[in-house]
């Protein structure tokens, strides 16, 4: 078990999906929050929700509304709750522990590299330091909102996306996407 804190972000308007993503019903009877909660007491010691509120759990609001990802990463870096997080959205629910723990190394910022050669390494999951906390607030401050310009202006260590995981990182965004997924 990692020592330090999974943060599920859960902010979004989910218009693609039609309903809230964290309200989804899954194949497996559990909604996609849920599903995810599972995934993080089984992978640290700690968790926290981004972005909105759930019955029962530790939850941080944006400081900045509208901000996107980014404006969750703040808050959460601005917390202090942790000094490490590994960041996961709510629609991740096919996320496997032991394939995010090649993450859990040191580093500012770390990520697995693209699909191809020549991807931009993918955002999430990604483990990000507190020390990341003054990058973020200057980034947002620019007029930045994209997680993977947020992550170009860090020092990111990229490690080598172990094959067979895409569809563990691939964000459910659409009810078509839901029913192409294989829960166990």
């Amino acid at each position: 078990m990692w020592s330090h804190t999974v943060a599920i972000l859960m902010g979004g308007k989910s218009k693609r999906m039609g309903t809230p993503k964290h309200e989804v019903l899954l194949s497996t009877g559990k909604t996609m929050m849920e599903s995810m909660l599972d995934f993080a007491s089984s992978t640290a010691v700690n968790k926290v929700i981004v972005g909105g509120d759930i019955e029962g759990q530790r939850c941080i609001h944006d400081r900045r509304q509208g901000l996107g990802p980014v404006g969750g990463l703040e808050a959460l870096l601005m917390s202090n709750i942790d000094d490490r997080y590994l960041v996961v959205g709510c629609d991740m629910p096919l996320l496997k522990t032991e394939t995010v723990q090649p993450l859990f190394v040191s580093g500012d910022a770390v990520i697995f590299s693209g699909k191809e050669k020549d991807d931009f390494p993918s955002s999430l999951p990604l483990v990000i330091s507190s020390d990341c906390k003054h990058a973020c607030g200057a980034y947002l401050d620019s007029g930045g909102r994209s997680l993977h310009g947020f992550l170009r202006e860090l020092s990111t260590t990229v490690i080598k996306r172990p094959k067979g995981i895409e569809q563990q990182l691939s964000s459910i965004n659409t009810p078509e996407q839901l029913d192409n997924c294989a829960f166990e």
